[in-house]
């Protein structure tokens, strides 16, 4: 879902990003980068992405692969515990200040939240926390946008605890929030049925007009829509 972050955010029509330095490329920070399909898709619509943390071995070597030894303006990669790193001394690796960060963006790890899980399972998994581990991030450097997307179980009611103090948090913190968002990747033209929440935050003094959630781009076949000739689902 992460390479959808282009036609659904950083291509909304009304998204208007005007920076203090004129020309300034936008720049952005990935956290839980996994793989980097947040990195790529902010790549390809010109964002440059600073910093990136992630703590699987593997997925850091997938990224360094293909998002740091093929780019000429690399990530600096943080291949560690987000719990264990001190935000000053991030921003410093990162040759960042505050409010410099454009766009921060980051699926935190979703197996407490995932829809598997049966009864209460999965309730008290503390890798849940790191939803709010990730708003301290926010609060530090209150870049203009924040983007989050989790598993649909992230709205069960079991885990409403997390998602209500995040959501305070961000709107305490001077944020329009935007969702939580169920959207498919199947809407998107992407060959998956694969639903993912979605939440966006807009820093109050933007004052942007911002369409979400965004509209479908391909449709079902047996939809309205297929009988207009629209683009229909994927399939592989």
């Amino acid at each position: 879902m992460g390479l959808l972050l282009g036609p659904i955010f950083f291509e909304n029509k009304n998204l208007k990003m005007k920076n203090a330095k004129k020309n300034r490329q936008l720049v952005g920070i990935d956290l839980f980068a996994g793989a980097g399909g947040f990195s790529l898709a902010a790549a390809n619509v010109g964002i440059k992405i600073k910093a990136a943390v992630e703590m699987n071995q593997q997925a850091c070597s997938t990224y360094t692969r293909n998002l740091i030894k093929k780019k000429h303006n690399p990530a600096k990669l943080f291949p560690c515990d987000i719990n264990e790193i001190k935000l000053k001394d991030f921003l410093k690796a990162a040759d960042l200040k505050k409010e410099e960060c454009d766009v921060l963006m980051g699926g935190p790890p979703c197996q407490g939240f995932s829809t598997h899980r049966i009864n209460d399972e999965g309730v008290d998994d503390p890798r849940n926390s790191l939803l709010l581990r990730y708003f301290e991030f926010v609060r530090h450097l209150k870049p203009k946008f924040f983007v989050v997307e989790n598993v649909p179980g992230l709205l069960w009611k079991r885990h409403e605890k997390y998602l209500n103090k995040f959501l305070i948090e961000a709107r305490k913190s001077k944020y329009t929030v935007y969702g939580p968002t169920v959207l498919n990747a199947q809407d998107f033209g992407v060959p998956q049925n694969r639903k993912r929440v979605f939440i966006i935050g807009v820093r109050n003094d933007l004052k942007l007009n911002f369409d979400w959630p965004p509209k479908p781009t391909h449709f079902s076949p047996t939809s309205k829509e297929a009988v207009t000739g629209s683009p229909l689902w994927v399939c592989t």
